[in-house]
């Protein structure tokens, strides 16, 4: 009688590396405030540097696996992207006020063509220069599949009142995370639409009733003010109109919370459903925190008069590192280098001087 077979080994659990943000409010403040008198002492020519200042000591404070992040552009490669965006910028505010819509329309109508172009560009250029353990990353995903998730699914999404959103948001997160390599091999991403409704529906349950509530809170102020002024509803009191506007004003703060609690959630599922040579990630952000660093975050800029924007920064870092875990199943030794090409930055300085938030980082 032959011997038993051994039971299967068993598998060792994934080792769990948190990210790590040394960076310190008040060391950056000093990088900070001469960023800005420079900048504006040099009318923003110096800004491509402060750019890169700033980059590199978020970056250098960030550690995973022990290892610091490093970031790589060169400040002159910036500048000129910039000076490019910049012009477009500038043409577009001159057509607007001299109200010269014959140039206005088709510049920001070719703007707009050429968004997910933009994109496109803005990912290779920031995956080129960002490093960890002295290897770069990169970003391969074509042209053509940018308009596919950046245009034409978003184009689909707004004709059916946004009711495909989540597969929209689906859909560029896969071009994102698969369109990223490391070492010698390509972020995977299996992402799963149901759970990409989940915090749609929620959200948009939220928005309706939060909708009718300052609907009701409206009426029910007017009817306060007008009983607190006896009937005189042709000059209302201070008191009156407070309780009119600070109900609505309190549930229209909440209303602009949506899209932060939307994007913190779609985060943790993007970074959830992403894989790299079988090392998976943990990303466990929580909407409630984040909308209050972002309000508190605003109230101390606005009370400092922008003096606390450093801190407001590096508040925000330390709590994203926090969330963030490395699953390592094996070796980080595994990846090699690749061979790599320089890329030109016009396309992601223009999306920053529109002022275009397309979340376009992993």
């Amino acid at each position: 009688m032959p011997p038993p077979l051994p039971p299967p080994p068993i598998a060792a659990p994934p080792q769990r590396h948190g990210v790590e943000f040394t960076g310190r409010a008040g060391e950056f403040f000093g990088i900070w405030f001469v960023n800005l008198v420079l900048s504006v002492l040099t009318l923003g020519i110096y800004s491509a540097w402060a750019k890169v200042r700033t980059e590199r000591y978020f970056y250098g404070n960030t550690r995973l696996a022990g290892a610091p992040f490093e970031y790589l552009a060169n400040p002159i490669a910036i500048l000129k992207g910039r000076l490019v965006a910049y012009v477009v910028v500038i043409a577009l505010g001159l057509c607007a006020h001299f109200q010269l819509w014959g140039v206005y329309i088709p510049l920001i109508l070719a703007v707009l063509v050429l968004l997910p172009w933009l994109v496109q560009r803005t990912l290779r250029f920031r995956a080129r220069y960002s490093a960890w353990r002295g290897l770069r990353f990169r970003f391969v995903e074509g042209v053509f599949e940018a308009y596919v998730n950046f245009m034409f699914k978003p184009i689909l999404g707004l004709i059916t009142l946004y009711l495909l959103s989540p597969w929209v948001r689906l859909g560029q997160h896969e071009y994102l995370v698969t369109g990223h390599r490391f070492g010698g091999k390509r972020f995977k991403f299996a992402g799963d639409l149901g759970q990409y409704y989940v915090p749609f529906l929620i959200a948009v349950g939220l928005g309706i009733g939060l909708y009718l509530l300052m609907m009701f809170m409206a009426v029910g102020g007017a009817m306060l003010a007008a009983a607190m002024d006896g009937g005189n509803s042709k000059d209302p009191g201070a008191g009156a109109m407070a309780a009119i506007l600070v109900p609505v004003f309190a549930v229209y703060l909440a209303l602009l919370a949506l899209p932060v609690f939307l994007r913190t959630r779609y985060t943790n599922l993007m970074w959830n459903f992403a894989s790299l040579g079988g090392h998976r990630f943990e990303s466990t952000l929580r909407a409630r925190d984040v909308i209050w660093i972002y309000f508190s975050n605003g109230v101390a800029i606005v009370f400092s008069l922008g003096l606390l924007v450093p801190w407001a920064m590096i508040r925000l870092a330390k709590y994203r590192a926090q969330h963030f875990v490395l699953l390592v199943a094996g070796d980080l030794d595994e990846f090699v280098a690749e061979r790599e090409r320089e890329e030109g930055a016009a396309g992601s300085e223009l999306l920053d001087a529109l002022d275009m938030d397309m979340d376009v980082s992993i």
